[in-house]
Protein backbone atom coordinates (compact mmCIF):
# COMPACT_ATOMS: atom_id res chain seq x y z
CA UNK A 1 0.00 0.00 0.00
CA UNK A 2 1.36 3.43 -0.90
CA UNK A 3 1.39 6.23 1.64
CA UNK A 4 -1.19 8.24 -0.27
CA UNK A 5 -3.84 5.53 0.06
CA UNK A 6 -4.48 6.18 3.74
CA UNK A 7 -6.32 9.43 4.38
CA UNK A 8 -4.76 10.90 7.50
CA UNK A 9 -6.53 13.64 9.43
CA UNK A 10 -4.74 16.00 11.81
CA UNK A 11 -6.59 17.55 14.76
CA UNK A 12 -4.70 20.44 16.33
CA UNK A 13 -5.87 21.35 19.82
CA UNK A 14 -6.20 24.56 21.78
CA UNK A 15 -3.65 25.79 24.29
CA UNK A 16 -3.08 29.53 23.80
CA UNK A 17 0.60 30.35 23.13
CA UNK A 18 1.64 26.88 24.30
CA UNK A 19 0.13 25.84 20.96
CA UNK A 20 3.23 27.09 19.14
CA UNK A 21 4.42 23.52 19.75
CA UNK A 22 2.19 22.63 16.77
CA UNK A 23 4.87 24.14 14.53
CA UNK A 24 7.43 21.63 15.80
CA UNK A 25 5.01 18.78 15.18
CA UNK A 26 4.30 19.89 11.61
CA UNK A 27 8.03 20.32 11.00
CA UNK A 28 8.60 16.65 11.83
CA UNK A 29 5.59 15.44 9.82
CA UNK A 30 6.91 17.31 6.79
CA UNK A 31 10.45 16.00 7.24
CA UNK A 32 9.13 12.45 7.45
CA UNK A 33 6.80 12.91 4.45
CA UNK A 34 3.69 12.01 6.46
CA UNK A 35 0.76 12.85 4.17
CA UNK A 36 -2.03 14.91 5.74
CA UNK A 37 -5.34 14.83 3.87
CA UNK A 38 -7.52 16.84 6.28
CA UNK A 39 -6.94 19.34 9.11
CA UNK A 40 -9.19 20.57 11.90
CA UNK A 41 -8.04 23.14 14.43
CA UNK A 42 -9.29 24.87 17.55
CA UNK A 43 -7.99 28.26 18.71
CA UNK A 44 -4.17 28.29 18.27
CA UNK A 45 -4.62 24.96 16.48
CA UNK A 46 -6.78 26.80 13.94
CA UNK A 47 -4.04 29.40 13.42
CA UNK A 48 -1.30 26.85 12.80
CA UNK A 49 -3.64 24.56 10.87
CA UNK A 50 -4.62 27.37 8.50
CA UNK A 51 -0.99 28.24 7.80
CA UNK A 52 -0.20 24.59 7.11
CA UNK A 53 -3.29 24.13 4.92
CA UNK A 54 -2.21 27.19 2.93
CA UNK A 55 1.17 25.51 2.41
CA UNK A 56 3.21 28.15 4.21
CA UNK A 57 6.85 27.32 4.86
CA UNK A 58 7.10 25.86 8.37
CA UNK A 59 10.79 26.63 8.77
CA UNK A 60 10.10 30.28 7.90
CA UNK A 61 7.23 30.43 10.39
CA UNK A 62 9.44 28.99 13.14
CA UNK A 63 12.13 31.57 12.37
CA UNK A 64 9.58 34.41 12.50
CA UNK A 65 8.12 33.14 15.76
CA UNK A 66 11.51 33.53 17.44
CA UNK A 67 11.28 37.28 16.84
CA UNK A 68 7.59 37.64 17.66
CA UNK A 69 6.65 39.72 20.71
CA UNK A 70 3.35 40.29 22.47
CA UNK A 71 3.28 43.90 21.24
CA UNK A 72 2.88 42.49 17.72
CA UNK A 73 -0.32 40.70 18.82
CA UNK A 74 -1.91 42.81 21.54
CA UNK A 75 -3.97 45.96 21.02
CA UNK A 76 -5.98 47.04 24.07
CA UNK A 77 -9.70 47.38 23.39
CA UNK A 78 -11.96 50.22 24.48
CA UNK A 79 -14.79 47.75 24.74
CA UNK A 80 -16.80 45.98 27.40
CA UNK A 81 -16.58 42.77 25.33
CA UNK A 82 -12.87 42.06 25.68
CA UNK A 83 -9.43 43.29 26.71
CA UNK A 84 -7.87 42.90 23.24
CA UNK A 85 -9.36 44.39 20.10
CA UNK A 86 -7.76 41.81 17.80
CA UNK A 87 -6.86 44.11 14.88
CA UNK A 88 -3.13 43.47 15.22
CA UNK A 89 -3.42 39.71 15.14
CA UNK A 90 -5.92 39.93 12.27
CA UNK A 91 -3.46 42.07 10.30
CA UNK A 92 -0.70 39.56 11.03
CA UNK A 93 -2.88 36.71 9.80
CA UNK A 94 -3.70 38.68 6.64
CA UNK A 95 0.02 39.23 6.11
CA UNK A 96 0.54 35.46 5.85
CA UNK A 97 -2.79 34.32 4.45
CA UNK A 98 -4.12 37.32 2.55
CA UNK A 99 -7.80 36.98 1.64
CA UNK A 100 -7.57 33.25 0.97
CA UNK A 101 -10.81 31.28 1.23
CA UNK A 102 -11.28 27.72 2.47
CA UNK A 103 -11.86 26.61 -1.13
CA UNK A 104 -8.40 27.90 -2.12
CA UNK A 105 -6.46 25.99 0.54
CA UNK A 106 -4.14 23.16 -0.49
CA UNK A 107 -5.50 20.91 2.27
CA UNK A 108 -9.16 20.85 3.42
CA UNK A 109 -9.51 22.69 6.73
CA UNK A 110 -12.17 23.00 9.41
CA UNK A 111 -11.99 25.70 12.09
CA UNK A 112 -13.84 25.31 15.38
CA UNK A 113 -15.60 28.23 17.06
CA UNK A 114 -18.36 28.58 19.65
CA UNK A 115 -21.63 30.42 19.18
CA UNK A 116 -21.72 32.06 22.59
CA UNK A 117 -25.34 33.13 22.34
CA UNK A 118 -26.65 29.64 21.58
CA UNK A 119 -23.97 27.68 23.43
CA UNK A 120 -23.09 25.40 20.53
CA UNK A 121 -20.18 24.38 18.36
CA UNK A 122 -19.75 26.03 14.96
CA UNK A 123 -17.57 24.34 12.33
CA UNK A 124 -16.31 26.92 9.85
CA UNK A 125 -15.34 25.61 6.39
CA UNK A 126 -16.46 28.34 3.99
CA UNK A 127 -15.54 31.92 3.24
CA UNK A 128 -12.54 33.90 4.50
CA UNK A 129 -10.03 31.79 6.45
CA UNK A 130 -8.67 34.71 8.47
CA UNK A 131 -12.13 35.64 9.70
CA UNK A 132 -12.78 32.06 10.81
CA UNK A 133 -9.44 31.79 12.60
CA UNK A 134 -10.00 35.14 14.33
CA UNK A 135 -13.31 33.78 15.65
CA UNK A 136 -11.70 30.55 16.86
CA UNK A 137 -9.06 32.36 18.95
CA UNK A 138 -11.50 34.80 20.58
CA UNK A 139 -11.03 33.80 24.20
CA UNK A 140 -14.03 35.29 26.06
CA UNK A 141 -12.98 38.20 28.21
CA UNK A 142 -9.64 38.56 26.43
CA UNK A 143 -10.45 39.00 22.72
CA UNK A 144 -13.54 40.79 21.49
CA UNK A 145 -15.89 38.28 19.79
CA UNK A 146 -16.73 38.08 16.10
CA UNK A 147 -20.30 38.86 15.10
CA UNK A 148 -21.36 36.85 12.05
CA UNK A 149 -24.85 36.10 10.73
CA UNK A 150 -26.49 36.75 14.12
CA UNK A 151 -23.91 34.56 15.82
CA UNK A 152 -21.52 35.75 18.53
CA UNK A 153 -18.43 33.65 17.79
CA UNK A 154 -15.74 32.99 20.38
CA UNK A 155 -12.99 30.48 21.12
CA UNK A 156 -13.73 26.92 19.98
CA UNK A 157 -11.98 25.65 23.10
CA UNK A 158 -15.28 26.06 24.94
CA UNK A 159 -16.86 23.21 22.98
CA UNK A 160 -14.15 21.12 21.29
CA UNK A 161 -10.57 21.42 22.52
CA UNK A 162 -9.12 18.74 20.18
CA UNK A 163 -11.44 18.39 17.13
CA UNK A 164 -10.81 14.73 16.39
CA UNK A 165 -14.46 14.01 15.63
CA UNK A 166 -14.55 16.93 13.19
CA UNK A 167 -11.61 15.79 11.09
CA UNK A 168 -12.99 12.26 11.02
CA UNK A 169 -16.29 13.60 9.66
CA UNK A 170 -14.29 15.39 6.94
CA UNK A 171 -13.25 11.99 5.58
CA UNK A 172 -10.13 11.02 7.53
CA UNK A 173 -9.65 7.27 7.85
CA UNK A 174 -7.02 7.64 10.57
CA UNK A 175 -6.59 10.60 12.91
CA UNK A 176 -3.54 12.09 14.58
CA UNK A 177 -4.66 14.24 17.50
CA UNK A 178 -2.53 16.83 19.26
CA UNK A 179 -3.52 17.44 22.87
CA UNK A 180 -1.54 20.10 24.69
CA UNK A 181 -0.85 18.79 28.17
CA UNK A 182 -2.29 20.96 30.91
CA UNK A 183 -0.16 21.91 33.91
CA UNK A 184 -0.74 20.93 37.55
CA UNK A 185 -3.05 23.69 38.66
CA UNK A 186 -1.36 24.13 42.03
CA UNK A 187 1.82 25.26 40.25
CA UNK A 188 0.31 28.08 38.19
CA UNK A 189 1.03 31.73 38.86
CA UNK A 190 -2.09 33.83 38.46
CA UNK A 191 -0.61 37.30 38.03
CA UNK A 192 -3.22 39.00 35.88
CA UNK A 193 -6.68 38.72 34.33
CA UNK A 194 -5.39 36.83 31.28
CA UNK A 195 -3.77 34.19 33.52
CA UNK A 196 -7.01 33.79 35.49
CA UNK A 197 -9.16 33.43 32.37
CA UNK A 198 -6.79 30.92 30.74
CA UNK A 199 -6.54 28.93 33.97
CA UNK A 200 -10.34 28.80 34.14
CA UNK A 201 -10.44 27.43 30.59
CA UNK A 202 -7.91 24.75 31.46
CA UNK A 203 -9.90 23.58 34.49
CA UNK A 204 -13.11 23.48 32.48
CA UNK A 205 -11.55 21.53 29.61
CA UNK A 206 -9.43 19.01 31.55
CA UNK A 207 -11.94 16.16 31.68
CA UNK A 208 -13.60 16.93 28.34
CA UNK A 209 -10.30 16.90 26.45
CA UNK A 210 -9.33 13.60 28.07
CA UNK A 211 -12.50 11.93 26.78
CA UNK A 212 -12.20 13.45 23.31
CA UNK A 213 -8.52 12.54 22.96
CA UNK A 214 -9.36 8.84 23.30
CA UNK A 215 -10.96 9.06 19.84
CA UNK A 216 -7.59 9.58 18.12
CA UNK A 217 -5.72 6.72 16.44
CA UNK A 218 -2.46 8.39 17.47
CA UNK A 219 -2.33 11.01 20.19
CA UNK A 220 0.62 13.40 20.41
CA UNK A 221 0.89 15.16 23.77
CA UNK A 222 3.70 17.71 23.91
CA UNK A 223 4.81 18.34 27.46
CA UNK A 224 4.62 22.13 27.43
CA UNK A 225 2.92 22.54 30.80
CA UNK A 226 5.81 24.59 32.18
CA UNK A 227 5.41 27.23 29.46
CA UNK A 228 3.12 30.20 30.01
CA UNK A 229 0.01 30.27 27.80
CA UNK A 230 0.29 34.07 27.65
CA UNK A 231 4.01 34.64 26.98
CA UNK A 232 6.34 34.21 24.03
CA UNK A 233 9.74 34.09 25.73
CA UNK A 234 9.78 30.28 25.70
CA UNK A 235 8.54 29.87 22.12
CA UNK A 236 11.72 28.27 20.80
CA UNK A 237 11.79 25.55 23.47
CA UNK A 238 8.04 25.08 23.17
CA UNK A 239 8.37 24.39 19.43
CA UNK A 240 11.26 22.03 20.17
CA UNK A 241 9.11 20.03 22.59
CA UNK A 242 6.46 19.74 19.90
CA UNK A 243 9.04 18.29 17.53
CA UNK A 244 10.30 15.88 20.19
CA UNK A 245 6.74 14.68 20.92
CA UNK A 246 6.11 14.10 17.21
CA UNK A 247 9.28 12.03 16.88
CA UNK A 248 8.22 9.89 19.83
CA UNK A 249 4.95 9.20 18.02
CA UNK A 250 6.51 8.37 14.63
CA UNK A 251 6.45 4.56 15.08
CA UNK A 252 2.70 4.71 15.77
CA UNK A 253 2.11 7.05 12.84
CA UNK A 254 4.03 4.81 10.44
CA UNK A 255 2.02 1.85 11.69
CA UNK A 256 -1.17 3.73 10.77
CA UNK A 257 0.06 4.21 7.24
CA UNK A 258 0.79 0.50 6.86
CA UNK A 259 -2.53 -0.65 8.36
Amino acid sequence: MSLGETKIGLALGAGALRGLCHLGILQVLEEENIPISFIAGTSIGAVIGALFAAKKDIEMLIAITKHLRLRHLVDPALSRRGLIQGKKITELLHLFLGDITFAQLHTPLAVIATDLQRGREVVLQKGCVVEAVRASISIPGIFTPIIKEEQILVDGNLVNRVPIDTVRKMGAEKVIGVNIVLPPFTQQRLNNMADIILQSFDIMQLQASSCQSQLADVLIEPDVATFSPARLDGADKCIGEGAAAARRALPQIRALLKA
